[in-house]
Parts: C-alpha cells; sequence; structure tokens
C-alpha cells in the first residue's frame, strides 16, 4: 500500500514538473475512461471522440493548475470531462430553442408568398449565401456535398477523401458556424 502511494506521489510530481512520459501515461489510462463516461452519458461517438480530445487539450493546456495535494490526476481529468460535457449540453440547449424557432420561421415560408415576403426571402437568400462565403472552405464544401447535392456521409467522405466519421465531425463543425454566422448577420 505504501509503495503504491509513492508511486502515485512520484507521479503527481513528475505530472506538475511537465515530464512527458508521465502525461503520455495518464493520457493513455484517461482516454479510454473519459470516452467511455460520454458513451455512458448517451452521447453519440462522434461527439464522445471530440469531447475525449477536447477534455485532453484542456488539461494539457491548463496543465500548470494541476494540484497534486488535492487528490489523483485522474480525478482532476475527469472532472475537465465532465465540465466540458455540461458545456456542451447547454449549448445543445440553447441551440435546440433557436432551431424551433427557424423550423416556425421555415414552415411559414411553405405558403405563398406576398411581395414583402418575396423581398424578405431574397434577403434571406442573400443572408444564407454571405454567411456561407464567411466559413471555413471545406466547412463549406461539407454543407453543400450534403444538403444541395444531397449525398450521404460516405459519399462525401469518398469525395473529400476523409473517414465517415470524420465527415460527421466536420458537418457539426460547419451547421455550427454557418448558425453562429447567420445570427451574427441577422442583427
Amino acid at each position: 500500500m505504501e509503495q503504491a502511494l509513492r508511486h502515485i506521489d512520484d507521479e503527481h510530481l513528475k505530472l506538475s514538473a511537465g515530464d512527458e512520459a508521465a502525461w503520455r501515461g495518464l493520457v493513455l489510462r484517461c482516454v479510454p475512461l473519459l470516452y467511455g463516461m460520454f458513451i455512458k452519458k448517451g452521447i453519440n461517438a462522434a461527439l464522445a471522440e471530440e469531447l475525449t480530445q477536447k477534455s485532453i487539450f484542456d488539461a494539457v493546456r491548463s496543465r500548470e493548475q494541476i494540484d497534486v495535494d488535492k487528490g489523483l490526476a485522474e480525478s482532476w481529468l475527469m472532472a475537465i470531462g465532465r465540465n466540458n460535457l455540461a458545456d456542451e449540453m447547454r449549448k445543445r440547449a440553447v441551440f435546440r430553442n433557436k432551431e424551433a424557432d427557424i423550423a416556425v420561421w421555415l414552415r411559414s415560408l411553405a405558403v405563398k408568398l406576398m411581395p414583402d415576403e418575396v423581398l424578405e426571402l431574397e434577403e434571406t437568400r442573400q443572408l444564407v449565401r454571405d454567411a456561407m462565403d464567411s466559413i471555413d472552405d471545406r466547412e463549406k464544401q461539407a454543407l453543400v456535398l450534403k444538403y444541395v447535392d444531397d449525398l450521404s456521409a460516405r459519399q462525401i467522405a469518398g469525395k473529400m477523401l476523409m473517414s465517415e466519421k470524420a465527415v460527421h465531425s466536420l458537418l457539426y463543425r460547419a451547421r455550427i458556424s454557418l448558425r453562429d454566422k447567420l445570427v451574427g448577420l441577422s442583427r
């Protein structure tokens, strides 16, 4: 028992000193734990991978803040993961509300348009064009392939020479970028 505690203390000292091997060991132990935690919370695999990666990056970026006297490094890293999950859920709750508003607005466009509504529709088209022009080229390409060309993620992966999982992640980020640009332009 005493030897195990001494090993933990040695590792914590190495982590706080920025020892690369100690960090690599921590990451190798915690990646499956983080990913498993996200999956158990009902997060899809692509988002679980993103959150795992973000948690590791956040930990490395804030490595000077690790306090070896407060507990295990694994607990600290898992807490970062839980915080990232909570942030993501808060963002999604806000997005769901905005998405519902957009859905109502889109349904209202299905009726016959009046002349002033035609003008509004053209303004909206221009807003979407401007927003699309201001996002990353790869995100724009993915959105066009998905929503204009109506391709599946597998087909997009073939065209863009990337994995299907990477396409899902790219589309996720692209939709968020487009939404943020549209919100910014419409103000």
